[in-house]
Formats: C-alpha cells, structure tokens, sequence
C-alpha cells in the first residue's frame, strides 16, 4: 500500500514540477540592469519641457501683474529643476552628502 502512495506522489512531483534542461539559458543572470538609459532620457527630454511650461507661466502670470504668484512657481519650478538635477548626477549628490556630513564635522 505504502509503495503505490509512494510511486503516485514521485509521478505527480515530476510531472508537475519537471527537472530543468542543461541548455537552457536564463537572460536575466546575464543582463545588467541600472537606470542609465532613463537618467539620460530624463535629462535629454523632460528638463527642457519643464523649462519651457515654466517660462509660460511665469510669463502669462507676468502679463496679468500678480508679480507673487509668479516669484512663488519661478522658485519652486527652480528648486525642482535642482532637485531633479542633483538626482540624476551620482557626483552631485556625493558632493552634497560630503558637504552635510562636513557641517557635523565629519570627514569621509
């Protein structure tokens, strides 16, 4: 009795799960992966579509004179335009990482 439970589960195991082929070749273990290719599409086509819906605002809110509005989205369009470019730049962000650590007075 224990050998047919035996045989049916070696045969259900098998057939559900087979071995894996020796010729089989896996990509992924190949194939290195980093955000390059992004960074630089970023910089090449977003940066510049930023800019330009920037200067549209500033300049529509120029013409209708509410001067304020148009100082608060100037800068704030500015300090992401900064984030996003310390963000793309590994050295920026080494640099600004070692500049901080600098004001605690640690040295790396």
């Amino acid at each position: 009795m224990f050998s047919i439970a035996t045989t049916v589960i070696d045969v259900s195991i098998a057939t559900t799960h087979p071995p894996a082929a020796t010729d089989v070749v896996t990509l992924a273990q190949s194939t290195d992966v980093n955000t390059g290719g992004l960074r630089a599409w970023i910089k090449d086509n977003v940066v510049f579509t930023i800019l330009i819906a920037l200067a549209c605002v500033v300049l529509v809110g120029g013409l209708k004179g509410n001067l304020s509005r148009v100082f608060t989205v100037g800068g704030l369009g500015l300090f992401g335009l900064a984030y996003l470019g310390i963000a793309t730049s590994e050295s920026a962000a080494t640099g600004i990482g070692n500049w901080l650590l600098g004001l605690f007075g640690i040295s790396t």
